[in-house]
């Protein structure tokens, strides 16, 4: 926040109407990258893509999921009305011993997002640099 605002919002004072605009301001500016998602998915629509593309950065795959996956799939849509947290626990459990580890040391995540973010901020630091390649990933 720069001097001048500072001062201004000083010398105004607080009022209701005033921290509402400021949480309202403060609510939408948090949710920004969210909504910036489907501008970084359209720089991926460069137009005609061979039919049998892999496309690594769009997660596609031109094959489709595997018989076992697509009737692993379909036996899971039918439980679709509820959350099963005891199957996440499961799958934790299950991917913890096939790679030797405490079943603590594995969460799963429902995409890529959350834990390369959670990722980031436990590796880096203002003395611990993030050094990327260029072009990156969504190139």
């Amino acid at each position: 926040m720069s001097a001048e605002l500072q001062s201004n919002i000083l010398k105004r004072g607080f009022t209701r109407r005033s921290l509402g605009k400021m949480m309202t301001l403060m609510t939408a500016g948090a949710a920004l990258p969210f909504y910036n998602e489907p501008a970084l998915a359209q720089l991926s629509n460069r137009g005609p893509v061979p039919e049998d593309a892999v496309k690594i950065d769009a997660n596609e795959n031109p094959l489709g999921p595997c018989p076992q996956a697509a009737d692993a799939i379909h036996n899971i849509v039918q439980k679709g009305g509820r959350y099963h947290f005891e199957i996440t626990a499961d799958l934790a459990k299950t991917l913890a011993g096939v790679e030797g580890l405490k079943p603590e040391y594995v969460i799963p995540f429902a995409g890529s997002s959350d834990p390369l973010h959670r990722t980031v901020l436990a590796f880096t630091s203002p003395s611990k640099a993030l050094v990327i390649g260029d072009p990156g990933y969504e190139a």
